[in-house]
């Protein structure tokens, strides 16, 4: 590791905000994932030395899990060199940068936030789901973390899913079709049951009920490219690219998370945690050599989430290390 990039233990003569500063480096270096087994003992010797280590990591944690709540999200994903603590004859300096970066950060949450918050009919937060009756007395049910906009004319009824998951159960209207904007693509159904959810860059759309049609407009082409998607089958999407052909799928199990489950079915090691982190706040980072990893399956409850973390690590010899609520590693 990069001596200027690690977080120093202070002098007697350290003030507060220089201990400020590096508490704010372990907890960075921790959400980011780029931590050894060395640096953690490291970081565990130096919680344990004074009661002011704890209580300046705890205020530091705090201040970034307040910002959680604006996208659900850590700041693992900005560089751990923006709020690296360099020599302590240079703190004061990186204490303002580092703040001015967090101030910078916090704008951006914010800005996000906002966009939401004008654009979303509905929303749900991470780890919470709801039930909306849409406005002909359909249902769309929002998964961790989603929003949509609701627009409905005699025409055409349409949802624009913002972002997250959504299983809508449609009432059947020849007059207005249902339409799902996300993504770049229209997914449009008359009367079915079927799940769009959108990352990445990318939409997932899965049907339980009926027939669907998924249209995207390709990138340099005159026409949208289409499919048409069936009962218990699925298809997904990327920005600017064609849908791809519609392939067959357990989809009871697809949307377990509608009746309060999860289903893991022979995923690698590091997309069954990934999926497992969509529902609870915080970061689960893997430290463990995942080239070693094998894929892993199992039924969980979304109430159950942490045990289904340790299960699975457990099928893999690998140790679940909880070092707040917000920040579990997996070594």
């Amino acid at each position: 590791m990069d001596e200027r990039l690690e977080p120093k233990l202070e002098d007697p003569g350290t003030t507060d905000k220089e201990l400020s500063c590096i508490a704010r480096d372990w907890v960075i270096r921790l959400a980011s994932g780029h931590i050894t087994e060395a640096e953690l003992q490291r970081f565990k010797r130096w919680l344990g030395e004074s009661s002011l280590h704890q209580r300046s990591f705890d205020h530091e944690r705090t201040f970034w899990q307040q910002l959680e709540p604006l996208r659900g999200v850590t700041p693992a994903g900005h560089s751990v060199e923006s709020f690296s603590s360099p020599r302590p004859r240079r703190y004061h300096r990186r204490v303002v940068i580092g703040g001015a970066i967090a101030a910078g950060l916090a704008g951006i949450l914010f800005y996000q936030d906002i966009r939401l918050f004008f654009s979303a009919d509905h929303r749900t937060a991470t780890g919470q789901q709801q039930i909306v009756t849409l406005p002909d007395g359909g249902l769309a049910h929002l998964n961790t973390d989603t929003a949509i906009a609701v627009m409905y004319s005699e025409r055409e009824r349409r949802i624009e899913l913002l972002k997250g998951e959504a299983f809508f159960e449609v009432v059947p209207n020849t007059q207005a079709p249902f339409r799902v904007l996300t993504q770049g693509g229209v997914t449009q159904a008359v009367g079915t049951a079927f799940a769009v959810h959108a990352h990445e860059r990318q939409a997932t759309v899965t049907v339980t009920e009926g027939i669907v049609a998924v249209a995207t407009r390709v990138v340099d082409a005159d026409q949208p490219a289409s499919v048409t998607v069936r009962k218990d089958q699925q298809t997904s999407y990327r920005v600017g690219e064609a849908p791809r052909s519609a392939t067959a799928i357990d989809s009871r199990s697809a949307i377990a998370w509608t009746r309060g489950g999860i289903v893991i079915d022979k995923k690698p090691f590091s997309e069954a945690m990934a999926e497992l982190d969509r529902y609870r706040p915080g970061r689960i980072v893997v430290l463990g050599d995942l080239s070693r990893t094998k894929p892993v399956s199992g039924r969980f409850t979304l109430e159950g989430i942490d045990d289904a973390i340790t299960a699975l690590a457990r099928t893999q010899g690998l140790t679940v290390v909880r070092l707040t609520p917000y920040f579990v590693l997996i070594l």
